[in-house]
């Protein structure tokens, strides 16, 4: 069996892209796999899936292209096997505020959305594009004259406004419906920004998370529901708030960072997962 791990692709989050890929490709070369990398670029957006040879395609690939669908759809066309989840959940999943209605609909309590400016009853709130990963373009508006410049910033980006929810910051790693454990993120900066995900040292992950057991347990239970109702497949990893007790999802990805400071890893160890497992157990679930 060969495996190629695409990588890079064209989105906010290509450098990230290339770090998860690597770290992945080493590890199934360390494992003993016949696997090669690809770099996506805008040269060959199509013809790297279409021009290589490969039985599995490991995909390493984050926001946008890569993470909404438009690759897995691909790659269902060419009947190639894939890791992670497919086409249509995975383009669900993409646009935050599909994924809110969805969780709404489910019982998980989720921020207040606004559908305009004026229907915002209360600051501090959150603008951030519904379609893009990684912390990119968040801004947090203190009046409705911040809020019009967030939107200008956005424009073409299907921006999101929703109340903010400021607490701890909680991640649930779920790998094949099987809930991993709660971490929380104690960032450096003042919110889990890109550098606090991304830069040695950026964040504190205390996973555990030292929180109230029905916290955590909630925040697990929440993520599985997630996982479960969408139909996600092999790794996903679902964000909450936690403020006075409530648990409040955020967001859910389904192919998230796989680099040395990435959360999956850490969550991974919960279960007693090494990162060379997480890497396998994904080959042996995906491959045909």
């Amino acid at each position: 069996m060969r495996i190629a791990v695409f990588m890079g692709g064209i989105s906010s989050e290509r450098e990230v892209s290339l770090r998860s890929g690597a770290a992945i490709l080493e590890s199934l070369k360390n494992q003993g796999y016949d696997a090669y990398g690809v770099d996506v670029t805008e040269d060959n957006l199509i013809t790297a899936f279409t021009e290589n040879e490969y039985d599995l395609a490991y995909i390493a690939l984050h926001g946008g292209y890569g993470e909404n669908g438009t690759f897995q759809g691909l790659l269902d066309m060419l009947n190639k096997p894939y890791t992670g989840s497919g086409a249509m959940e995975s383009a669900v999943t993409m646009d935050k505020a599909y994924t809110k209605a969805v969780a709404k609909m489910a019982g998980i309590k989720v921020a207040k959305t606004y559908n305009s400016v004026e229907e915002i009853d209360g600051f501090p709130v959150v603008v951030k594009p519904s379609r893009d990963g990684s912390s990119v373009g968040i801004y947090f508006c203190n009046n409705k004259e911040e809020v019009y410049n967030a939107l200008k910033e956005l424009e073409g980006k299907r921006p999101l406004i929703e109340e903010m929810i400021q607490g701890d910051e909680l991640t649930v790693g779920v790998l094949n419906g099987e809930g991993l454990g709660v971490l929380r993120i104690i960032p450096k900066n003042e919110f889990y920004d890109y550098e606090s995900k991304y830069a040695a040292g950026g964040s504190v992950h205390e996973y555990p998370a030292k929180i109230e057991k029905s916290a955590y347990d909630k925040a697990m239970e929440n993520a599985v529901k997630i996982h479960n109702i969408v139909g996600l497949k092999g790794i996903s990893r679902s964000d909450f708030m936690l403020k006075d007790g409530e648990v409040y999802f955020l967001e859910v990805n389904t192919c998230p960072g796989m680099t040395k400071t990435s959360l999956i890893p850490d969550l991974g160890t919960l279960k007693g997962y090494t990162f060379d497992d997480l890497v396998r157990i994904m080959v042996d679930t995906f491959r045909r």
